[in-house]
């Protein structure tokens, strides 16, 4: 047993409950590898930008799509291009989930980017929302409940402009959370 404790229907311990397994085939076409390979290939609903997506499609904004991922933004690409161009290995618009209360909205955090640099992980936002203080924090908040403490906003203005800048900037200050 691996460290699981099973009891009958009468509370009582019980050690050596039989198994039964019932396995039926199912019938599958002909050339279902190239139906699969074909469903892969042509995904449409990656685990990505989820949130952005439906924010979007509630206030009549698109999403815009660079190198098959998707991004709220023109700021948000650039910062994207710049960690490309570095080949650092980053997530744009990832869902992160931790389900303390059972509720979508609050259990579920997506942030502009997740960037590892040398087995450090931390947050890179991209700010356009000037009235958003109270929002940010409390994201920043949940994220760092979870252990990722690095986490920067940076104005939009600047990383369309700046995104080298805002990359060299980002990353000195995450290689100060480095254990």
């Amino acid at each position: 047993m691996s460290g699981v404790l099973i009891y009958d229907n009468h509370g009582n311990f019980a050690d050596d409950l039989p198994f039964v397994y019932r396995v039926r085939l199912i019938e599958v076409e002909q050339g279902w590898q190239n139906v699969v390979k074909k469903l892969i290939t042509n995904a449409q609903d990656p685990n990505q930008a989820l949130i952005s997506e439906k924010a979007a499609s509630k206030s009549g904004k698109q999403i815009y799509v660079y190198n098959e991922m998707k991004f709220a933004s023109r700021s948000e690409i650039r910062i994207a291009q710049e960690l490309e161009t570095r080949k650092f290995l980053f997530f744009p618009l990832p869902l992160g989930v931790r389900a303390d209360t059972g509720n979508f909205y609050n259990d579920h955090r997506e942030v502009d980017f997740l960037i590892c640099q040398d087995s450090v992980w931390g947050i890179l936002e991209v700010s356009y929302h000037p009235d958003r203080y109270e929002k940010d924090s409390e994201k920043d908040s949940w994220f760092k409940r979870s252990g990722i403490l690095c986490i920067q906003h940076y104005s939009a203005e600047r990383c369309y402009d700046f995104s080298k800048e805002v990359i060299d900037e980002f990353l000195i200050i995450l290689a100060k959370h480095r254990r």
